[in-house]
């Protein structure tokens, strides 16, 4: 072997060892980027986390990197222009993270999104050229057994519990953020968090996003972790002057009440949510509710683990357009992909039982497979978007079916850092889409990969 090759084999075997390390430091990846715990990725060999840069003073910087291309054939069953070619989505972020001694931090995020190639050009959650999506002051007391409080101002991502009401929208291409005050206090088991929050409305230039002028979230979000079954409480409200419903819009003020119960005991996990509404919409009042589960089975002694699960949700709707009561539930701020990938159908006006199957092809390649039968709980109100959008209004159907939905998927974790995913979907309207308009099949391939560091 001469020199060359040696010192080419030497900087091959150098970079693999380098990355090999990076990865093992970057499991400990979080969903909001600043609950990672820097200290242990650097104990790791991350030596960009925690760095100490002087007395009391540490600094830790990430990022990630999201490739995304999808094609829907006939978007929203029809009712939406046909992309020619499909969308390319391209998402990146930066982040630091500075500690000064025990309790100051500060964290600032900035996040940059483009898409090309949909023919009704970019919606609000897919292009951001240059906005921060974090961007806070944080204080936090020393620990007092086990048993700490803190308190965080500035733009943040906020997500509670499965992320039903409250979520920082992974899926899309825009992340969601609000300007927020956010108390939170750790004891034992519980963790209470108290917020006052604004959504930051997405613009596609650079620094342009701005507060929402409309609307308002207020809240506590309790949850007490144990062994075997872990429990959430909470009490929300928002406020949106321009609220908009098949009903009609007005000023929307709605409280809800909440709780989930979630755990796993040997085979069997579970992870059911309820919550109730109310408050006013103009001089309407406001009665909703939601139930929302989830129950699975893994095979540990079956190749693969195959983990079998059913979900049933129902989300209530207007039952009389007319008189003077809402019953359109407002699931608030929920994950963008509530449904799934192709993201057609939102959480409101609703009742949907779904089949899944989830098994590792390898140890690194994961198969999901789902089944979604959707009605309408009520057949005088319409079918909305993830965004709440009225897609088809009630019309003069009193069809319940809305549309059944075929899925199927794979996760590819080729390094702790690196990710891939493929998604094709087949969903086929039900009558009450056919009898109002919307009669072509919907057919959905998305491909994505992600690199975080």
């Amino acid at each position: 072997m001469n020199s060359n090759t040696e010192v080419l084999v030497h900087r091959i075997v150098l970079a693999t060892s380098l990355l090999l390390a990076s990865d093992v430091a970057l499991a400990q990846f979080r969903p909001l980027r600043f609950d990672d715990d820097f200290s242990a990725q650097r104990d790791l060999g991350a030596c960009w986390k925690d760095c100490p840069i002087a007395e009391q003073v540490r600094l830790s910087i990430g990022g990630d990197l999201r490739l995304r291309y999808e094609h829907a054939g006939n978007p929203r069953y029809g009712l939406e222009r046909q992309d020619r070619w499909g969308v390319l989505m391209q998402r990146a972020s930066v982040f630091a993270d500075l500690r000064l001694g025990e309790h100051w931090r500060g964290f600032a995020q900035l996040a940059s999104s483009f898409t090309n190639g949909r023919a009704a050009g970019p919606s609000p959650v897919d292009e951001n050229r240059l906005d921060p999506s974090n961007l806070f002051v944080e204080w936090r007391s020393a620990r007092d057994g086990d048993g700490s409080m803190g308190v965080r101002v500035g733009i943040q991502e906020l997500q509670f519990g499965s992320g039903r009401s409250i979520d920082a929208r992974e899926g899309p291409n825009v992340r969601r953020s609000f300007d927020a005050v956010r108390l939170y206090l750790t004891q034992g088991a519980w963790r209470v968090d108290a917020f006052a929050a604004a959504p930051r409305q997405n613009r596609p230039g650079s620094v342009d996003d701005a507060r929402s002028q409309t609307q308002r979230l207020q809240g506590i979000y309790a949850t007490r972790s144990g062994d075997i079954t872990s429990l959430d409480v909470y009490a929300l409200y928002y406020d949106d002057t321009v609220g908009r419903y098949a009903q009609g819009s007005a000023h929307e003020r709605r409280w809800s009440l909440g709780t989930r119960v979630f755990g796993n005991r040997k085979a069997w996990d579970w992870n059911w949510e309820f919550a109730v509404q109310g408050g006013h919409f103009g001089d309407a009042g406001i009665r909703a509710w939601s139930l929302a589960t989830e129950t699975g089975y893994t095979f540990d002694h079956v190749p693969g683990q195959p983990r079998a699960a059913l979900l049933l949700a129902i989300a209530s709707g207007d039952k009389d357009p007319e008189d003077h009561r809402l019953g359109t539930l407002n699931p608030l701020y929920p994950r963008g992909n509530y449904f799934g990938d192709e993201a057609t159908l939102g959480p409101r006006n609703f009742a949907n039982i779904h089949p899944a199957m989830s098994m590792q092809l390898a140890p690194r390649v994961q198969l999901n497979a789902s089944l979604d039968f959707f009605w309408r709980h009520s057949t005088r109100d319409g079918v909305y978007a993830p965004n709440g959008t009225l897609i088809r209004a009630a019309g003069n159907s009193r069809a319940r079916y809305v549309a059944t939905i075929a899925s199927l998927g794979t996760t590819w974790t080729l390094t702790p850092g690196w990710s891939s995913t493929a998604v094709i979907a087949y969903g086929q309207p039900g009558a009450f889409l056919r009898e109002t308009g919307a009669n072509d099949a919907l057919s959905f391939v998305s491909l994505s990969a992600q690199y975080r560091f």
